[in-house]
């Protein structure tokens, strides 16, 4: 008999239960005592016993992760931004309700070639070339159990933390209730760009003595601000500086050398320099002269950050004519 009240229990217990999306399930398990059996059992009354047990269920909740590959990038370069959604759900489906919208952080966009992908079902992806954001469309299918992924090119000049928030993402079976974030690191870069001309007309050439100017202009083409930014001009031997004038630099001369800083040149701003001078009594032939920029700021293309021109000075040349006011070939008295 005590077989019996066994078989009879794990009957009960073993009985599959049906799953919904509920907050509670209580199982219960009843033992009846076959006749000829007495039971003792502290409250089973008429000699029928039975137990409850409920157990809170968890809601299965859709869940959402981030990721940039590479996660560091120079400033102006492209990442893959990839997002996956996960069903937690074993049963159904999850579909969106309404677009999932991702908002890109401060100076994040979409590259001029965003190239998204999707492996979700009757899925679309919107990701315009230049905007700051991504849109997944409502109706997405994320099957139960399973995960799906959606994929941009993305580029960004600064460091950013891409955040998705708690409710973000509303679905068949729920949002998710995690805020999820990831993080871009930026390497800065600023692609320092220098011209220097002189007033004198190219081909031409100037005399020994003749003042002329020189002009130098700085151009930041970023992507990124450019930090401790410096100019330096060593005037060549054979030209004496008269004055100097600095339009977003701090100007500083000595013995011939020019030096303009700035701490800060942002994004595609102007510096200038102007150089008015002298060329010397005894000079003469090509005089060149070159201007440099540097920063404590990356620079991807340093080949521009120099620039040279040069000024051709020739010698007077003295001629002497000497005559009388005597016919020439006749005599006077």
């Amino acid at each position: 008999m005590l077989f019996g009240i066994l078989w009879a229990l794990l009957f009960v217990v073993a009985t599959p239960l049906t799953s919904f999306a509920q907050t509670q399930v209580t199982n219960t398990v009843t033992i009846s005592v076959p006749s000829g059996v007495t039971n003792t059992g502290v409250g089973c009354g008429t000699g029928t016993c039975t137990a409850f047990d409920g157990d809170p269920i968890t809601p299965s909740r859709p869940t959402i992760s981030k990721t940039f590959a590479p996660a560091t990038i120079n400033a102006g370069g492209t990442t893959l931004l990839v997002i996956t959604f996960t069903n937690t759900h074993q049963l159904v489906s999850a579909t969106f309700t309404s677009p999932f919208v991702d908002s890109y952080p401060p100076g994040m966009t979409n590259s001029s070639s965003p190239l998204t992908t999707t492996t979700c079902a009757n899925s679309s992806v919107l990701a315009t070339a230049t905007a700051a954001s991504l849109v997944v469309a409502s109706a997405t299918v994320v099957p139960p159990g399973a995960s799906c992924s959606v994929s941009v090119v993305v580029t960004s000049i600064q460091n950013g933390t891409n955040t998705l928030p708690a409710g973000s993402l509303t679905t068949s079976v729920g949002t998710n209730t995690a805020t999820v974030t990831a993080l871009l690191t930026v390497t800065p870069q600023a692609d320092l760009q220098i011209t220097k001309t002189s007033s004198v007309t190219p081909g031409s050439s100037i005399n020994a003595g003749q003042t002329f100017t020189y002009t130098i202009v700085v151009f930041n083409a970023g992507p990124s601000s450019a930090q401790n930014v410096t100019v330096t001009d060593v005037l060549p031997a054979g030209v004496t500086l008269l004055s100097a004038t600095a339009t977003g630099l701090t100007l500083v001369t000595s013995s011939g050398l020019v030096t303009g800083t700035v701490t800060t040149l942002t994004n595609s701003s102007f510096a200038t320099i102007t150089l008015t001078v002298q060329a010397g009594a005894t000079a003469s032939g090509a005089i060149p002269n070159a201007a440099r920029v540097t920063s404590t700021t990356p620079d991807p293309t340093p080949s521009n950050s120099i620039s040279t021109t040069t000024v051709t000075v020739t010698l007077a040349d003295l001629q002497i004519t000497k005559t009388s006011s005597v016919t020439p070939g006749s005599s006077i008295n």
